[in-house]
């Protein structure tokens, strides 16, 4: 057994070694792939590669190359005798009889074969009886490149090359590979060589074959620098549902060039495969399933085309910024709509996205980390890297402004066409060219886990003139991580009486801060990035109600009694509990979060509001039947949180419930809870803890005792929180206030000691 565990550790050592050296010395510049004698029934390929690539070190004896699963029978090199070669796992290391030294070129040539591999998603394919191709990455495979699959190579995202591909076939099937179709040979024994050239440099699994029983529909692109072919090759059966499928092919590649610059590639080209979507250069594997006649599925026609910049032309450098190619692509698999739908249409399929991120969030906290070194497990993880890092950019883009952000993307895809590029050069490229410092930008979405929660509410509002100067309290919490952001900038919309809207960019550094604006209205309220397509720690919806239907987003309902229009209500979900606890005794606020509902009504209208929790959704609060939901609210950051006045939905239980409160205003709302055992125990009454009020509901005056006799006050606050009334009292354990007078309602009475410390509160209606 010892023995055995030693070769099993110097087995998993080589392969480590190996990993680290593959193509360590040169630069392979050019790979001439030749592959054909395809089994379908046993599944394997015979082929022949020719590796040009030139020394960068000196006195190189071996070189190491990748290739998984297939067989090498044979390698020469036109510079020197091959001493010999070898292969471990995915490994395969040639000795050279002769030393190669710097700026040598030289060529390898292999011939190999065997049965390909495949996993769950990735490698070689074959599919049917007639079909057979390469998916360029393995989802499960670590690394993801599997280029390696089909030809011998150097399988990583920096040691890009170009490509002849020759693919040999029966006459009855078509070969399609990435880049120029160059001809094709009939070899005159029932077989044909399909040749195709790539003349950029790309990554070893960006280049790819497909093989079969295919048709071609192709059009014509007459783009901002050339003409440029539209080929998509599908299976018979298929060939009517192509012109549905990609009727706005034009438009898509058409807006791609405008915002990011001429296609750089060599044809719009896809090709249908079982299993896809994979952005091949030239030649994009695309899912089968999609190919059905209509635009159901145009997000995967614009996600994959994009990737001809955002991947192919700049290519994340390591796995771990997979967001650079997913995210990126991501965002403008959404974007293009803005383009070819309308600007409405991009905003709520990205306010969609943002809403799906930000609740992902909840479920997959642990996934979350910072998103430019993300392990290997993760890379390709369609809520982590696709969806969240298109927030992240869509975030980006409304922090630098849309022309700023795409004049320096534009300026990046020129800048480093054909490369490869990492968090930090995007950030370093981005500032430069947009003149925006984008390094805490970076330091708060990229670099840091979780998210950032931004949070904005009136303070006041002072008329000036015809103006009138509004002060914010801006607010910051990082979720998931210890980060605090600087430069911290937030879009804020402010609704006036006659429904007037008007944008603000505001900007604070830290957890805190504060600004003024000035605007020709004196708002009602303020919704923070209206649009939803900031990744700010929440999730936001909005609803023009015309009708007396209930609507409701993140358990917060809407119902109107009556309406003689319509109603606008826009509800924001932060998640992140209240930034002002009232610290009340015996009350706790969420933790979790709270919503801010602004509502403006066209024509008259009652609207009622209601909010549910379970002991599930509200579990650092509610954990028994001692725990008594309740409401609180305030109209902005100038109120203190109070309590409202509330119904119990029927068939409410403390662990399940609705809240109910008519005619809902405007503000903040959250969920809090009172502990019933504290408040109403006997021994609390004895022991001088309990305050009572009686009678209650109070008609004229209200008796308010407590169980010793002490120096203090008792303060009325009213339902938005301003103060009725206030008495003094010394060495005594009750006092009589006279309430008539005060306004009618709920109100919250509170007991301070003499040093301005809260003791109690108790919940009074006033008659």
């Amino acid at each position: 057994m010892k023995r055995l565990f030693l070769f099993l550790v110097l087995l998993l050592s080589f392969a480590t070694i190996q990993a680290q050296t593959a193509g360590e010395g040169i630069d392979v510049t050019h790979y001439e792939i030749h592959v054909g004698d395809f089994d379908f029934a046993n599944r394997t390929l015979q082929g022949e590669t020719h590796i040009e690539f030139t020394v960068t070190a000196n006195n190189i004896t071996t070189i190491v190359l990748e290739l998984k699963s297939l067989t090498v029978s044979d390698v020469d090199c036109d510079f020197t005798d091959v001493q010999s070669f070898s292969q471990e796992g995915d490994f395969l290391t040639i000795n050279l009889a002769e030393a190669l030294v710097a700026n040598e070129n030289a060529t390898l040539i292999m011939r190999y074969g065997g049965n390909t591999f495949s996993e769950t998603w990735g490698g070689v394919e074959w599919d049917d009886p007639n079909y057979v191709y390469n998916l360029g990455v393995g989802f499960d495979s670590q690394p993801h490149n599997l280029g390696k699959t089909w030809f011998p190579c150097v399988d990583n995202f920096t040691d890009k090359a170009t490509y002849d591909v020759y693919v040999t076939t029966t006459n009855d099937k078509k070969a399609i590979c990435g880049g120029e179709f160059v001809e094709t040979i009939d070899n005159g024994d029932g077989t044909s060589t399909w040749h195709w050239m790539t003349p950029q440099e790309i990554a070893t699994y960006h280049i790819s074959f497909a093989v079969g029983e295919y048709d071609l529909w192709e059009d014509v692109y007459h783009g901002i620098e050339r003409d440029i072919p539209i080929e998509v090759y599908a299976k018979p059966s298929q060939m009517n549902n192509v012109p549905g499928t990609f009727v706005h092919i034009k438009e898509i590649i058409g807006y791609f060039e405008q915002i990011l610059g001429p296609y750089p590639f060599n044809r719009i080209g896809y090709v249908s495969t079982k299993k896809g979507c994979m952005e091949h250069t030239d030649n994009i594997a695309f899912a089968s399933s999609i190919i059905n006649g209509n635009t159901g599925g145009e997000e995967y026609v614009a996600h994959e085309l994009s990737h001809m910049w955002s991947g192919n032309l700049v290519t994340c450098a390591e796995a771990g910024d997979m967001w650079l190619n997913e995210g990126f692509a991501q965002f403008w698999g959404a974007f293009y709509r803005s383009g070819v739908y309308g600007e409405a249409d991009y905003q709520n399929t990205m306010s969609t996205m943002v809403n799906n991120a930000v609740n992902n969030w909840q479920t997959n906290q642990s996934h979350w980390l910072p998103i430019n070194n993300m392990p290997l497990d993760l890379t390709y993880d369609s809520d982590v890297i696709y969806n969240r890092g298109a927030v992240i950019v869509s975030t980006m883009m409304n922090y630098m402004g849309r022309e700023n952000f795409l004049a320096a993307m534009r300026q990046y895809f020129q800048q480093y066409a054909y490369q490869t590029a990492t968090s930090e050069l995007l950030c370093e490229a981005l500032t430069q060219y947009s003149g925006i410092d984008m390094h805490d930008f970076f330091d708060t979405y990229v670099y840091s886990a979780g998210m950032p929660s931004l949070y904005a509410s009136i303070i006041s509002v002072n008329p000036v003139g015809s103006q009138y100067e509004v002060t914010l309290d801006l607010r910051y919490q990082h979720i998931g991580d210890t980060h605090i952001g600087q430069s911290n900038g937030y879009d804020i919309t402010f609704i006036g009486p006659d429904f007037q809207m008007a944008t603000e960019r505001v900007e604070w550094d830290g957890l805190h801060g504060e600004t003024t604006v000035t605007l020709d209205f004196s708002p009602l309220g303020v919704v923070g990035d209206i649009a939803n397509g900031w990744l700010d720690g929440k999730t936001q919806k909005i609803f023009m109600l015309k009708s007396t239907s209930m609507s409701n987003f993140a358990r917060f309902r809407v119902q109107p009694e009556t309406l003689t229009d319509s109603v606008f209500v826009a509800i924001e979900n932060h998640l992140v509990g209240p930034y002002d606890d009232p610290l009340i005794p015996y009350l706790t606020m969420s933790s979790k979060h709270f919503w801010t509902v602004n509502r403006y009504d066209f024509g008259e209208a009652t609207v009622t509001g209601m909010i549910d929790f379970t002991s599930g959704s509200e579990n650092d609060i509610i954990h028994s039947v001692n725990d008594s939901a309740t409401v609180l609210y305030r109209r902005n950051a100038s109120e203190a949180w109070h309590e409202i006045e509330h119904t119990w939905y029927p068939g409410s239980t403390w662990k399940n419930g609705r809240l109910v409160f008519e005619d809902f205003q405007p503000g903040d709302y959250a969920i809090a809870v009172w502990d019933k055992a504290s408040l109403k125990l006997d021994e609390h009454l004895e022991q001088g803890k309990a305050m009572q009020l009686y009678p209650n509901p109070a008609k004229g005056r209200v008796n308010v005792s407590w169980g010793e006799p002490s120096d203090g006050q008792i303060r009325i606050i009213s339902a938005e929180g301003k103060e009725l009334q206030r008495v003094e009292y010394k060495q005594v354990r009750n006092v009589e206030i006279v309430t008539s007078g005060l306004p009618q309602g709920w109100c919250t009475v509170v007991r301070l000691d003499k040093d301005g410390k809260v003791m109690e509160t108790e919940k009074l209606i006033i008659k």
